[in-house]
């Protein structure tokens, strides 16, 4: 049962108890003593609630920076962007060197999941095949989380890390291509964000996000770190801000996300990894995937007959007749594009010339046909 303590009052949410409406929950207030009558206990709640406490909402609105915890709805349907309550002293950590790639879902039965059943209707598309996501660049994609609350710390995080997917590629850190870091957009970001190439899909400074890394330091990965509610359940929306196809940055190469479940020191109590393709095309990268993995573009091999094995006598390439052939007037743009071509054919006359050596009538046939065009040839260098 999530409790939040205002002053000196602790209250717990209690969902079976409306205070105020009929849509609000109520709040039950734990004193020292227990003999405290109900009435007594409804004013108390009132009286020792801060000014910042919308009673018909009941939701905490303005709340004061120098409050130590407190509940901030920020909750949108429309980008899943979940609620954050706050850790005031809660300093993110960006871990160094290469991030783990053991998928595993701990005591806390970390899961990861992805509606793939409405994405017709919107602009990426997901693949339970490959698990993997196919989105544009900066289209906000919603992302499921799901951990067993009973027995989680106060404060839990997710940390999302994009990663090559290769093995080969996992030392690499995946950063920002140059284009897209220079553009008017990031004119006043730190380097961290500007340089990550996966971005939460809600406003800058937001409270709860964080972004991790060091620009200066290689093995700094970056990250994106929110907090979590403590109910058990959260969405999040991200978005990336480059393309697979970018030249110096993601390359062409394949990228997944790996999820961690974190507490404030850094702990991790889960891990899960989706793979992702930016692209403009994401039904067709989809589609193309999926039969690849099928094996429908595979060519069928089958058994050729004996003869069609036996070795065959290689051709030279020349021409099989000597018969002369003149060309019709052509304009052939370029000096240089029109010297190369006769001198291809004059290579290839010389060859066969040597080659019907024994019949003197094709041999002086040849000759006369080379010397006439080695002295075109000639006429057009000078």
């Amino acid at each position: 049962m999530p409790a939040y303590r205002l002053d000196s009052v602790m209250f717990k949410q209690e969902m079976d108890l409306n205070l105020v409406g009929d849509s609000s929950p109520g709040y039950v207030a734990e004193f020292g003593s227990s003999n405290a009558g109900f009435d007594t206990l409804i004013t108390e709640c009132i009286l020792n609630m801060p000014d910042s406490y919308d009673v018909a909402s009941s939701n905490i609105v303005n709340p004061s920076e120098s409050q130590e915890n407190h509940l901030v709805a920020l909750h949108d349907e429309n980008t899943a962007d979940i609620a954050t309550y706050s850790n005031q002293h809660f300093q993110p950590i960006s871990p160094r060197g290469p991030p783990e790639r053991k998928v595993f879902s701990g005591d806390l039965d970390f899961q990861v999941e992805i509606n793939g059943s409405d994405t017709d209707k919107l602009k990426y598309l997901y693949s339970h095949k490959l698990n993997r996501i196919y989105v544009d660049m900066k289209i906000s994609f919603p992302v499921q989380f799901r951990w067993n609350v009973d027995c989680a710390p106060p404060y839990l995080y997710v940390r999302a890390t994009t990663v090559f997917s290769e093995d080969s590629q996992a030392e690499k850190r995946v950063e920002r291509c140059t284009q897209h870091t220079h553009d008017n957009s990031n004119e006043g970001l730190n380097r961290n964000v500007v340089k990550n190439v996966l971005h939460s899909s809600r406003e800058m400074n937001a409270q709860g996000v964080y972004y991790c890394g060091t620009d200066t330091q290689s093995d700094s990965w970056y990250s994106v770190l929110v907090e979590l509610l403590p109910t058990g359940h959260a969405t999040h929306a991200y978005q990336f801000v480059c393309k697979n196809s970018c030249s110096n940055g993601i390359n062409r190469r394949a990228i997944s996300i790996i999820f961690t479940l974190e507490d404030s020191t850094g702990h991790v109590y889960g891990r899960q990894t989706v793979g992702a393709r930016v692209c403009s095309c994401p039904r067709r990268d989809k589609s193309h995937d999926e039969d690849g993995k099928k094996g429908g573009s595979k060519r069928r091999i089958t058994q050729q007959p004996q003869h069609a094995l036996e070795p065959k006598t290689k051709r030279t390439g020349v021409a099989d007749d000597d018969t002369s052939y003149e060309l019709p007037p052509l304009q052939i743009i370029g000096r240089r594009t029109m010297s190369t071509g006769l001198e291809v054919m004059l290579s290839m006359m010389e060859q066969a010339a040597s080659l019907r050596s024994t019949d003197p009538q094709a041999v002086e046939a040849y000759n006369k046909s080379i010397q006439d065009l080695r002295k075109f040839i000639d006429g057009i260098k000078q």
